[in-house]
């Protein structure tokens, strides 16, 4: 329930062993180091600094080229779920910094860009070549060397144009009647449904203005030639297939260098990039400080909890800095860190998800864990899922090293399916109805019923009544929550008036109705009624005190009471773990029904239930157990969290030997 207590601390260090203390509180992973470089002037320290850290940002780009350059030639691709599951090596930061050799990895970069840049120019050459291969197939009938229609000879030049079909016969007619036999005509042949005639011309160059002019009265365009073609068409079409063939095996070359040093190549830019990354964030934390010629002065958060180990390590230095606990500034705020007990630390992502905690408030964590367990498990409400499911975390969580996000959730959703094989049992759900469709499980039946305390297919109305009394324990809950924090924080007025006033009138109106249809004993009658009755008139009283007048404050306060309405809504909403629940029940029971008709089909009828009992139930534990956590998460941040959460924080990010591509396994001797 209860945030981490954070600190800060101050630590003047000389530059000399500044590198070395950076990397052991980096190895701790508790601090997180406060920007207060501001200025740097002209310290020698700090430029130094900068500049080695220039020099990792461009071993760091080069990283990146490579990884997309190679990644698409990689033959030992890992699996997007195998890197989830954790399946990554584990080594110590040393032996990550062992495997880094930068020369090496400096040259193997420059060989791969010349192979890209290879690699780029050829396929630009063919990219190029394609163009003028279709561009020839225009031209290839075109019995004239097309050097003609490029650059033509001393006296004659050429062109080829395209006019539309209907104009074709009178240009053809005019250019030969103004011409005569002073030009070369050739009707190029061309598809049926284009609607243009083409022509190839060989004409005196002094004509040149002429054919144009005529050109121009018929509306033709010309068709450009390219300058590469001087050869016949025919020839050019063959030169042209014989340089790209050349062009396609020269990349198919390249790619196969680049395939046969993608693995390694690979390798290499993830296990560095990796060590160079850490090496980077450590700089960046560096230089947050305030330098003086010889002295780094860093400021940074840190867990309370963690203060004395962190001053044990700046101690190995005691000769070459100076420590201190120091007071935060006004008006700065502490990042936020959870911290909770075993059993409700699981649940954290779910917090995080929505946001922050701020710093100092509540922490919702523990507070929704045991709702949100039992949530889960009556939306899911099946016996026979909930040991599925369980099962094939439980064998994720002890085959599998997690990341420990993804171990807080699978475990988070492993308890909730114990809370399901719980509701199942209560309510004698086990796959369904399936302990009484089929005959052959008649045996265990009298086992399992023994253990059901409600039927909610044929006496829904109960389970109703429990899932709005959860509500209605929530939504006060939250109410609670809230007037602890606004009492907590000297808002007395606030704590009685805004919660305290609603709980009671709620309370009064549940207590009420309660009474009135027979739960309780009449004696509650007039106890309910008086409390119901003191809390509207405590919010008639105090909802309105923001406002100027006695008749402002009294309109406001009575107007108030219709925010009734939206806790009534809230509780209301809990209606969907009795839905959510009879959903998964009535589902089961369909796919049961269905294996139990098609299983006395002759000879295969046995392989057909089996069948659909196998792929049914899969679909159905797929389906309701997505809803089941969204529908249960969606009670939490919408009705409870409303209440009285401040997501406003910021989270705690400390320096780290996080990597990307293993697991940094921290030397004992650094963190002990």
């Amino acid at each position: 329930m209860a945030l981490a207590e954070m600190c800060k601390a101050r630590i003047a260090v000389h530059r000399f062993v500044a590198d070395e203390l950076a990397a052991k509180l980096q190895a701790l992973g508790c601090c997180e180091f406060i920007n207060r470089s501001g200025d740097w002037g002209h310290s020698e320290a700090m430029f130094r600094l900068r500049e080695k850290r220039r020099h990792i940002d461009e071993l760091i780009s080069d990283v990146r080229f490579l990884q997309r350059l190679l990644e698409p030639y990689e033959t030992k691709k890992e699996s997007s779920l195998g890197k989830m599951l954790g399946e990554v090596p584990t080594l110590t930061f040393d032996q990550l910094a062992a495997r880094v050799d930068e020369k090496k990895f400096t040259e193997f970069t420059w060989s791969m860009r010349e192979a890209e840049r290879a690699l780029t120019e050829t396929r630009s050459d063919i990219s190029r070549l394609k163009g003028l291969l279709a561009q020839i197939v225009l031209l290839e009938s075109i019995k004239y060397p097309l050097e003609f229609f490029t650059t033509g000879t001393e006296l004659v030049g050429g062109a080829v144009y395209s006019v539309p079909k209907v104009y074709a016969p009178a240009m053809a007619a005019r250019i030969t009647k103004d011409l005569g036999d002073m030009v070369e005509f050739q009707q190029l042949s061309g598809s049926e449904k284009d609607p243009n005639e083409t022509f190839a011309l060989l004409y005196q160059k002094s004509e040149f203005e002429k054919v144009q002019e005529i050109a121009s009265e018929f509306g033709a365009g010309r068709v450009e030639v390219p300058k590469d073609f001087s050869l016949t068409a025919a020839a050019e079409k063959e030169e042209l297939c014989k340089r790209i063939s050349e062009c396609e095996e020269r990349e198919a070359a390249l790619i196969k260098e680049l395939a046969a040093s993608a693995d390694e190549g690979l390798d290499m830019a993830r296990n560095y990039g990796d060590y160079w990354t850490i090496l980077r964030n450590r700089m960046e934390a560096m230089e947050t400080g305030v330098p003086t010629e010889e002295v780094l002065i860093w400021e940074f958060w840190l867990p309370r909890s963690w203060l004395r180990k962190v001053k044990a390590t700046v101690g190995l230095y005691d000769a070459y800095t100076e420590f201190a606990e120091v007071a935060p500034e006004e008006d700065e705020e502490a990042p936020t860190l959870l911290k909770n007990a075993p059993w409700a630390s699981c649940i954290e992502p779910l917090t995080i998800m929505y946001g922050t905690p701020t710093y100092g408030k509540v922490d919702p964590t523990a507070l929704m864990a045991p709702f949100f367990f039992v949530f889960l498990g009556m939306c899911f409400g099946d016996g026979g899922y909930g040991l599925v499911v369980a099962g094939i975390l439980g064998y994720f969580l002890v085959k599998h090293q997690l990341s420990p996000t993804l171990r807080k959730f699978f475990v988070m959703m492993t308890v909730g399916m114990v809370m399901s094989v719980i509701m199942g049992a209560l309510t004698g759900s086990w796959f369904g109805d399936a302990l009484t469709a089929f005959p052959f499980l008649s045996g265990i039946e009298p086992l399992f019923m023994k253990l059901r305390l409600l039927d909610p297919m044929n006496d829904p109305m109960t389970l109703l009544m429990i899932s709005l009394a959860l509500g209605f324990i929530q939504v006060i809950f939250g109410l609670l929550i809230a007037f602890k924090e606004n009492w907590k924080e000297g808002n007395k007025m606030a704590a009685v008036s805004d919660q305290g006033g609603w709980i009671i009138f709620l309370c009064g109106l549940v207590l009420t109705g309660c009474s009135m249809s027979g739960y309780l004993a009449d004696v509650w009658a007039l106890p309910s009624k008086a409390m119901a009755i003191g809390g509207a008139l405590l919010l008639v009283a105090t909802q309105g005190r923001e406002k100027q007048g006695i008749f402002s404050k009294l309109f406001s306060g009575l107007l108030s009471l219709y925010n009734v309405t939206g806790f009534l809504g809230d509780v209301l909403s809990y209606s969907r773990l009795l839905a959510l629940g009879l959903g998964s029940a009535a589902v089961g029971m369909v796919i049961n029904l269905l294996a139990n008709l098609v299983a006395g089909v002759p000879y295969v009828g046995i392989l057909l239930a089996a069948l659909i009992f196998i792929l049914g139930h899969t679909f159905s534990i797929v389906v309701n157990l997505l809803g089941a956590f969204i529908h249960s998460l969606r009670l939490q941040y919408v009705e409870f969290f409303g209440k009285f959460y401040n997501a406003s924080g910021r989270d705690f990010t400390p320096l780290n030997n996080a990597a990307q591509y293993s697991r940094i396994q921290e030397d004992s001797t650094v963190i002990n």
